[in-house]
């Protein structure tokens, strides 16, 4: 390859062209354990240039950049392992509210239980008081102005009654979405 050439020469083997992104001084570089003469591989080294006024800037940031990277490796490893521990709590701490939440959230629907009772049983009294009032007017040994406080309790009395059941069953929706979150 680096003989003289001949024009009326003939080559019996493919020619390959050789280009190198740089500027520099060629010198052959042949491959280990190899003769001048013998068969060349696919991404054997040929030959090597080398250009001493080229500018290794490029490279040399390249390379301080490497060992700036390498260097925080550890730190990054140790920043993860806190961040997934800081993970790990906070997700134990959520399991612990919403556990909470959920004991607070039955707790509340069994005062509302017990509310519901104890207004049910306002409202029957409220209704017994209002029929006695009703069958004793028509002998007149209760007032009127008696029969409209008995009827307004017992409408107070059918008002909280609702408002408990309907605050029960909200309190069981809430409890329910909340265990499933």
């Amino acid at each position: 390859m680096l003989q003289t050439s001949s024009v009326a020469a003939v080559v019996n083997a493919r020619i390959v062209t050789l280009r190198s992104p740089i500027d520099g001084t060629v010198s052959a570089k042949p491959p280990q354990g190899s003769t001048q003469l013998s068969v060349v591989h696919e991404g054997d080294a040929i030959l090597h240039v080398v250009n001493a006024r080229g500018d290794r800037v490029r490279l040399d940031d390249l390379r301080r950049q490497m060992s700036r990277m390498e260097n925080e490796r550890p730190s990054f490893a140790a920043k993860l392992a806190a961040a997934e521990t800081a993970q790990q709590d906070l997700a134990r701490q959520a399991a612990q509210f919403r556990d909470g939440r959920i004991l607070q959230l039955q707790a509340r629907i069994a005062e509302i239980q017990s509310a519901i009772e104890a207004a049910a049983a306002r409202r029957e009294k409220a209704v017994a008081a209002v029929e006695r009032a009703s069958s004793l007017i028509k002998s007149g040994s209760v007032s009127t102005v008696e029969m409209a406080r008995l009827t307004r309790e017992q409408a107070i009395a059918q008002q909280t009654a609702d408002f408990t059941d309907r605050e029960h069953r909200f309190r069981a929706i809430v409890s329910t979405e909340f265990r499933r979150s």
